[in-house]
C-alpha cells in the first residue's frame, strides 16, 4: 500500500475484483463495463467507452467525509491507443448531505494524457482537497476528453482516503508528497517535475524530481511562506535521493519578518550517497521578529542533468516535551549531535525509531570496555533553588546475537553554583537492571531532585552499568529535564529512630505493590505497612507513606518499590538513592523497639554487654555392653540471655513498661561495633525492676529482662511513633476540623 491511509472506496468502486462496479455514467456518451486482462492490480478493471468520438464521464459512489479534513484521490488511467489531444480530470465534489443535498464545491486535478497506450503513471491524476464547512460526503468524477471513435480507457486501483500528513506537519499534503503537482515548490538552477517514485512506504506514488541545469547549488524551496512564532523551535525533514552522483545536500530554514525580509537561516549539511535515500533534518528556533518561514532543500550538483528526488518534506513545531529545559536536539538528537562528554564509549548520531522514542535519530554509544559508561551534557542548565526537577531518558540496548544479557541504566543530576563550579554531586538512584535475550530492549528511567539553596545550574548526566560484553551498542533518546513533583522523599530521623519514605509516584494501572529495604550486601527485607507487610499489598493508586523503624542503625540502605498489574505482571518500579540510617548520639544506649507498635519504642542504657547462653539439645545414652555412650544429635538451641538495662527518666520508664505489657516480640538495635550486629529480634520472658539509687523518690531504674533470640516476626504496623492521637487532640478541636484539613489518613500521618 503506497498510501498510509486506508482506501475508503469499496471494491466495486476501486479494484472491481468482484466483477461488478458501482460507478455511474453522466453526459450520455459513456458505457461502463468490468473487463479482464487489462488490469493494474488483481485481474479486472473498469472500462469506459465513448458511444461517439468525444469525452467519457463517470462518477464514483459517495463516501462520508469530515469537514476540515484533507482528502486525496488517485485515478489511474489506461489508454487503448497512442493519440494526442486528450485530457483526464479527477474531480472531487463535496456535498452537504450523506446521500443528496447540494454541491459545496469541487477539487480538480487535470493532466494532459501522454501520447502512448497502456498503463502509464504520468497519466494518473491525483486530486487533493479539504472538505469545506458543512461537507458530509463526496464523489470522484472521471472525465477524459479527446477520445477518437473506437478508443476506450480503463481505470483500476482507484483510491480515495484521508490525506495522511506526517505528525505536526504545517505544510499541505501536496507539498509533503507532490502527489498532485509541483505547485508547492519553486526552484533555481533546476527544473521541477512530478515523478513516479516511492522513497518511503506509505508516502504515496509520486515525488518531486529536480534536475540540475548546471553544476552548483540547486535550490528547491516551498513556494509559500508558513506562519511561525518567534522563540518557538521548529523541525524540518526531507527525504532526498541523488540518482546520478554522491553529493552534499543541505536542508535550511529561512526566517522572514512581516515585510518578507530574510532575518536569518538555520542550516544542516549531509552527504547524499548516490541511490541511497537520505533523511535531511534541521532544527531551529524562530528568531525575534520572525513571523514566517520557508524550507529550502539545497543539493550541491556537480554537473548538469543530475536528478534529485525529494519527498516527505515536513515543517513542524519541534515536538519537545512541554516544559523541557533542554533544546529539541538535546532531547532527540534529530538534526545534530549535542555536545556530550562521554567516558568508556564513543558517540555518534544514529538512526533509531521505536514506539517509545521521538523522531528518527538518537545518540549511539559504542562501549570501549566493560564498566561504567557515562555521558554528561556539556551545557549547564539554569535552575531555581527549592524547585524539584525530573531527569528522564530512554535507553535502548542492542545485542547482536540471541544471548541473555543484563543492562542497567540510570539518570543523575549534579548541581553547580552561579560561577559554574561544582556545588553538590548527586547521590543517584540505583541502576535499573533488565535481563533479556531479545536483540533490542528499552529502559525508560528517571529521577527527581530538588535544586539546593546556593545552586544555579544542573548538569544532566546519564550512566550505564555496562557489565555485559555481549551488548555492542546503546541508544539514548528523549532526554528531558522538567519541573516536577518529587517521585519520592526519603528522610532519616535520629530522634525517632526511623527512615520515612513518601512515594509520590502513582501507577494508575497497578493493583498491588511490594516495597523492600535493600542493604549494601544485597539483602532484601519487606518493610511494614499499616496492618501488613508490603508484599503484594492491594494498591489504591495513592501516595504511599512508609515508616521503617527496623532499618539497622548507621548503615546505608535503599528502597525498591515495585508495582504489579493484573495477573501479577510487573508494571513499574522505583529504586531510591542510598541513605544513611539513624544513629544514636550515645553508643552506650540501644533502641528497644516493638516492631508492630512503634509508639512504644524507647532508648535504654545497656549496663553490661550481652552475655549469651545456648542450651544443648543433643543427648548421650549409656548402652549396656558398650564402653562409650551413644550420642543423639540435635540442633543447638538459640541464644538466650538476661539483659541489665538502665532507664533514667519517668516517661521512658513508663513507655518501656507499656512495651513489655504488650507481650509482643521486641527489637534491639545498637550502633555498629557495640555487640549487636544488625537487628536483634527477641522474645521477652520474665522481667524485674528496681530503683537504681534505692530511693523511690529519685528517678532511675534497673530492669533485668530475660530474652530469647527469635526470627524476624511478620505482620504490619499499628500506629506511628511520629504521629499519635495526642497530636490530633492537641491540634484539632473537632473531627470536622480534621476532615477539613486532610483528604486522607495518609496526610494525617504525614502532616499531623
Amino acid at each position: 500500500m503506497a498510501y498510509a491511509n486506508p482506501n475508503i472506496l469499496p471494491e466495486s468502486a476501486s479494484t472491481f475484483e468482484g466483477g461488478t462496479h458501482t460507478w455511474v455514467t453522466t453526459g450520455g456518451n459513456t458505457t461502463l463495463a468490468v473487463v479482464s486482462g487489462q488490469f493494474l492490480s488483481g485481474t479486472q478493471s473498469l472500462r469506459a467507452t465513448p458511444t461517439a468520438a468525444g469525452s467519457i464521464e463517470a462518477i464514483s459512489p459517495r463516501w462520508a467525509v469530515t469537514a476540515g479534513k484533507e482528502y486525496v484521490c488517485r485515478l489511474p488511467l489506461r489508454t487503448s491507443a497512442a493519440t494526442t489531444g486528450r485530457t483526464i480530470t479527477a474531480r472531487i465534489t463535496w456535498f452537504d448531505d450523506p446521500t443528496g443535498g447540494s454541491s459545496l464545491g469541487v477539487s480538480d486535478a487535470a493532466l494532459n494524457v501522454s501520447n502512448q497506450s497502456g498503463w502509464f503513471s504520468a497519466n494518473y491524476p491525483v486530486s487533493i482537497g479539504t472538505a469545506p464547512v458543512g461537507a458530509q460526503s463526496a464523489t470522484l468524477k472521471m472525465t477524459v476528453t479527446g477520445l477518437a471513435a473506437g478508443e476506450y480507457v480503463n481505470t483500476d486501483d482507484v483510491h480515495a482516503g484521508e490525506a495522511k500528513l506526517l505528525t505536526g506537519n504545517l505544510l499541505g499534503f501536496n507539498v509533503q508528497s507532490v502527489e498532485k503537482d509541483t505547485s508547492g515548490y519553486i526552484a533555481a538552477n533546476a527544473t521541477l517535475a512530478r515523478t513516479s517514485a516511492i522513497l518511503e512506504t506509505g508516502a504515496g506514488f509520486y515525488a518531486l524530481g529536480a534536475t540540475s541545469v548546471a553544476s552548483g547549488e540547486v535550490s528547491v524551496s516551498t513556494a509559500s511562506f508558513t506562519t511561525v512564532t518567534a522563540g518557538v523551535e521548529y523541525v524540518a525533514y526531507a527525504l532526498v535521493n541523488s540518482s546520478t552522483a554522491t553529493v552534499t545536500s543541505k536542508l535550511e530554514l529561512q526566517w522572514y519578518n512581516s515585510s518578507d525580509t530574510l532575518i536569518s537561516q538555520e542550516t544542516r549539511s549531509y552527504t547524499a550517497t548516490q541511490n541511497v535515500t537520505t533523511r535531511l533534518t534541521v532544527v531551529g528556533k524562530a528568531p525575534s521578529g520572525a513571523v514566517k518561514c520557508k524550507v529550502y532543500i539545497l543539493p550541491q550538483a556537480t554537473a548538469a542533468s543530475q536528478v534529485f528526488t525529494i519527498e516527505q518534506v515536513t515543517l513542524a513545531v519541534a515536538p519537545n516535551v512541554a516544559g523541557n529545559l533542554l533544546s529539541y536536539d538535546e532531547y532527540s538528537t534529530e538534526s545534530s549531535l549535542p555536545s556530550w562528554t562521554v567516558t568508556n564509549t564513543s558517540q555518534a548520531r544514529a538512526f533509531l525509531t521505536s514506539g517509545v522514542t521521538d523522531g528518527y535519530y538518537a545518540v549511539q554509544l559504542t562501549p570501549v570496555a566493560t564498566g561504567l559508561i557515562s555521558m554528561s551534557l556539556d551545557r549547564l542548565v539554569p535552575t531555581s533553588p527549592g524547585v524539584a526537577y525530573q531527569l528522564q531518558a530512554v535507553c535502548w540496548r542492542r545485542v547482536p546475537t540471541s544471548v541473555s544479557a543484563t543492562s542497567a541504566f540510570r539518570t543523575r543530576i549534579d548541581w553547580y553554583d552561579s560561577g559554574g563550579g561544582l556545588f553538590q554531586s548527586d547521590n543517584p538512584d540505583q541502576f535499573y537492571p533488565k535481563t533479556s535475550s531479545e536483540m533490542w530492549l528499552s529502559h525508560i528511567t528517571s529521577e527527581t531532585r530538588t535544586c539546593p539553596e546556593g545552586a544555579s545550574y544542573a548538569r544532566v548526566v546519564l550512566e550505564i552499568d555496562h557489565s555485559s560484553s555481549v551488548i555492542d551498542a546503546y541508544f539514548i533518546d528523549n532526554v528531558k529535564l522538567v519541573e516536577s513533583t518529587p517521585e519520592y522523599e526519603l528522610v532519616t530521623s535520629d530522634e525517632a529512630g526511623v527512615v520515612t519514605l513518601t512515594v509520590n509516584s502513582i501507577d494508575t494501572s497497578a493493583e498491588t505493590v511490594t516495597i523492600r529495604r535493600m542493604d549494601e550486601n544485597g539483602e532484601a527485607v519487606p518493610v511494614r505497612g499499616y496492618g501488613a507487610e508490603y508484599v503484594n499489598l492491594p494498591y489504591a493508586q495513592t501516595v504511599l507513606l512508609i515508616e521503617d523503624y527496623e532499618a539497622p542503625l548507621s548503615t546505608k540502605v535503599w528502597y525498591a518499590i515495585e508495582w504489579f498489574g493484573p495477573g501479577g505482571v510487573q508494571a513499574t518500579r522505583l529504586f531510591t538513592q542510598t541513605i544513611t540510617t539513624p544513629v544514636l548520639d550515645d553508643p552506650d544506649y540501644v533502641w528497644f523497639k516493638s516492631p508492630g507498635l512503634p509508639a512504644m519504642n524507647t532508648r535504654v542504657l545497656m549496663e553490661n554487654p550481652i552475655s549469651w547462653a545456648r542450651a544443648a539439645r543433643s543427648s548421650t545414652y549409656e548402652i549396656v555392653g558398650r564402653r562409650n555412650p551413644v550420642h543423639i544429635t540435635g540442633t543447638r538451641g538459640g541464644r538466650t540471655s538476661s539483659l541489665s538495662l538502665l532507664i533514667w527518666d519517668e516517661p521512658s520508664h513508663e513507655l518501656f513498661n507499656s512495651l513489655l505489657d504488650s507481650g509482643l516480640p521486641s527489637l534491639i538495635q545498637a550502633m555498629p561495633g557495640y555487640g549487636v550486629h544488625g537487628n536483634l529480634y527477641l522474645s521477652v520472658g520474665d522481667v524485674e525492676s528496681e530503683p537504681v539509687s534505692g530511693s523511690a523518690s529519685e528517678p532511675g531504674w534497673r530492669w533485668t529482662v530475660a530474652v530469647s533470640e527469635i526470627d524476624r516476626p511478620s505482620g504490619g504496623l499499628q500506629g506511628s511513633a511520629s504521629a499519635t492521637w495526642q497530636d490530633i487532640y492537641d491540634n484539632y478541636e473537632t473531627w470536622f476540623d480534621v476532615f477539613d484539613a486532610h483528604e486522607s489518613w495518609v496526610t494525617v500521618l504525614t502532616e499531623g
